[in-house]
């Protein structure tokens, strides 16, 4: 099993950006990035680290739960999801630098930026990608680009040596003389113009190397809550038990695994006021909150090594054997034994976690509340039956 890295950010990226209400910012920040790297004539292997870091650059916001803007204009906002950022890249098995570049993309020529290093200082990857995020989120996409190149171009020229490098900015006033890179920008399908740039010698995870990836989102995903903040790796390690139990081979087990570590990413477009709210959702927020299993197999389902199965597994978490549940009210004959036994390894570890408003429940009574599903039929038999034996 290989999975392409690219595709990973691809998908991952555009869960962030729904999450930020922000459209494309991720490969459009990447597009530009790679335009001005170009330009620059730089070497393939940096180019590679600025593709990857680009399509990253914003991940700590998601796990800050700060509006986009705001993030980008408080320095400490800045500085706090650029430190988020980076812990999370630390724990992923890719070149140490993407994380440093993601570390300080809101560092400033001058200094001024949210750790208060100059340009001697901050990587000039940083500079590239800082210089593109800040033309994307000043662009007002709602009207035309020609509308607006002489405003951008003016900025950026005024903050020469100021806020950005003025090698970085001859570049960009080269290519914004372009149609071609305007027209790209505002192109809907920008996501995949930018895939089709991906490294030559892209990077790919083996299945142990997708496992450390999978376990690190798992931890950003929980890290939104401290209710849930060993929620999928509990999932995780009872639905492997499983397996296990099952005999199956050793890329099944593991994949289960994955989709365990997986199953609440969609939770990442969920407000964190939400999660841990103490008192009764109210139906605006309940529908918010059901709609993460969706956005789940939405995003699992566009990484090709994942649609067929990871995606379903993660994405059906909260289906039901009786219909009862969501997104799409599948019952037992639209789901496989994997899916409701990942349903079902859910719903046991949020029993016995504690919860804003009760705290976790013993190992009997969560059982004892599972067997009663089972004979509603929100669960069957043989699904139980293999969670016992797990737990026990």
């Amino acid at each position: 099993m290989k999975i392409s890295v690219g595709n990973l950010l691809s998908a991952i990226s555009h869960l962030i950006d729904i999450a930020q209400g922000r459209r494309e910012h991720a490969p459009k920040v990447t597009y530009i990035s790679l335009q001005l790297s170009n330009l620059l004539g730089l070497k393939p292997v940096e180019k590679k680290k600025i593709y990857y870091a680009a399509f990253f650059h914003d991940i700590g916001i998601t796990v800050a739960d700060k509006k986009f803007i705001t993030s980008h204009i408080d320095p400490n906002l800045a500085k706090n999801h650029c430190l988020l950022g980076y812990e999370f890249l630390q724990k992923l098995p890719l070149d140490k630098d993407i994380a440093e570049f993601i570390k300080y993309h809101h560092e400033f020529y001058n200094g001024s930026g949210a750790f208060g290093y100059d340009h001697l200082v901050t990587p000039f990857a940083s500079q590239i990608i800082n210089l593109a995020d800040q033309i994307d989120i000043t662009l007002d996409f709602s009207k035309p680009y020609y509308q607006q190149i002489e405003e951008i171009t003016n900025w950026v020229l005024k903050k020469k040596g100021v806020l950005f490098n003025p090698i970085i900015v001859e570049a960009f006033l080269e290519i914004a003389q372009t149609d071609k890179f305007w027209l790209d920008l505002y192109n809907p399908h920008l996501r995949h113009i930018v895939m089709a740039l991906s490294p030559e010698d892209e990077v790919y995870f083996d299945i142990e190397q997708m496992l450390k990836f999978s376990e690190a989102i798992s931890l950003l995903i929980d890290n939104k809550s401290f209710f849930t903040h060993i929620h999928s790796q509990g999932v995780s390690q009872t639905v492997y038990t499983i397996a296990k139990t099952m005999e199956l081979d050793s890329e099944m087990s593991n994949k289960l695994k994955i989709a365990g570590y997986l199953h609440d990413i969609g939770k990442m477009v969920v407000p964190n006021e939400i999660l841990n709210k103490e008192g009764k959702l109210t139906k605006e927020e309940f529908y918010i909150i059901k709609s993460h299993p969706y956005y789940t197999k939405l995003i699992l389902s566009q990484i090709p090594a994942f649609k067929d199965d990871i995606a379903n597994w993660a994405g059906n978490h909260h289906e039901r054997a009786d219909s009862s549940g969501y997104p799409e009210k599948l019952g037992k004959d639209g789901l496989s034994l994997l899916d409701r036994i990942v349903g079902i390894c859910d719903v046991y570890q949020a029993l016995i976690e504690d919860r804003p408003y009760r705290r976790g429940l013993p190992q009997s009574t969560a059982l004892s509340i599972i067997s009663d599903m089972v004979k509603n039929g929100l669960f069957l038999e043989e699904e139980f039956l293999l969670l016992k034996r797990a737990v026990s």
